[in-house]
């Protein structure tokens, strides 16, 4: 037990330690245009050919290297000396062939993204030059559509650290309460030692008490740490006391959930095994609801908070009595 606590904790350091990091890599999987203000070193890129394209090219963050012939820069391509090959063919922009551009990328699909990043803007600005020296062929002027109110794209650093870290890191503390609870429940019985416990002047009850309070307790003072951890990286963290509030109500209800099944079946196995199974539709279903845990502490976090998040962290609180009123009774039954 004391093991696989110290465990998930180094884990949850490590992780708020290098949030930015994360950052970085997770976002470049599903926004890789995020990647750009990381971005910082001139990427060498191979150039064949020219063109009205090459005056792009040099206003741009890329470092060209002109080659006469593709298989020498494919031979500098190789050996990793440039970071990839731009062929551009012999094709004006006031002709009226198709430009058709040729680029090698490096297989490495992080190196590729960033090269990719690099080349996008100068290749777009290529690209609306060649069609307003075209655009007289087409006969009509094409109808321009002004858009005025369009909601803009959150950053997707934004929407990483205060969407998806943030919740994570204080929730986490709260999951391992609950297998936390299991164990010390689970042990006092498979070592046959809770009838030892409840032959002292304490009641059974207290000794519930007793073990739920401690793994309470933990749950607040963890997501501090990480939230202290976050402020670090020069996070902005929003309603840090609210965040505990929330995160220390739902941990109660999480750990009364594991000592209802641990008393229950007082095998730490299957505890532990039915705990996972209601876990992993209660953590799934966090971000379906509007007014759910996890988004309440996203919007707390980013300090978009109103009356509408006190009253369902009233809701939580309400929720939690019922559970407890069943604790007290559950040894009877």
């Amino acid at each position: 037990m004391e093991k696989t606590l110290v465990l998930a904790i180094i884990i949850q350091l490590l992780i708020a330690s290098f949030s930015s990091l994360l950052v970085i890599g997770l976002a470049s999987l599903f926004d890789p245009v995020a990647l750009d203000r990381y971005s910082t070193e001139r990427t060498e890129i191979g150039i064949v050919g020219g063109g009205e394209v090459i005056q792009f090219i040099e206003k741009s963050q890329v470092k060209p290297y002109y080659y006469g012939d593709l298989s020498y820069a494919l031979s500098d391509f190789n050996r990793n000396r440039i970071d990839a090959i731009l062929v551009v063919p012999p094709v004006s922009a006031y002709g009226s062939e198709i430009v058709q551009l040729v680029l090698y990328l490096p297989k490495s699909d992080i190196k590729g993204t960033l090269v990719t990043l690099q080349l996008k803007k100068p290749l777009e600005e290529y690209e609306a030059f060649v069609r307003d020296v075209r655009s007289p062929r087409i006969g009509f002027k094409p109808v321009r559509l002004y858009v005025d109110e369009v909601p803009k794209k959150t950053s997707t650093y934004f929407e990483f650290i205060y969407g998806v870290l943030i919740p994570l890191l204080v929730f986490t503390p709260v999951f391992i309460s609950g297998g936390l609870i299991i164990d010390m429940l689970t042990e006092e019985y498979e070592r046959k030692t809770m009838e030892l416990l409840q032959v002292s002047p304490v009641s059974f009850q207290e000794i519930l008490d007793g073990k739920m309070l401690t793994a309470v307790i933990i749950v607040p003072l963890q997501a501090l740490l990480w939230l202290s951890l976050m402020r670090l990286n020069r996070i902005e963290i929003y309603n840090t006391w609210g965040i505990l509030l929330l995160v220390s109500i739902v941990a109660e209800v999480i750990v009364m959930i594991g000592a209802i099944i641990a008393v229950k079946y007082r095998d730490r196995a299957i505890s532990q095994y039915l705990y996972s199974l209601i876990l992993i539709p209660v953590f799934l279903s966090g971000y379906i609801f509007a007014e759910s845990p996890f988004n309440l502490v996203a919007r707390m976090s980013a300090g978009a908070t109103g009356t509408e998040e006190l009253v369902f962290l009233g809701l939580y609180a309400v929720l939690a009595v019922p559970l407890y009123i069943y604790v007290k009774k559950i040894q009877k039954l």
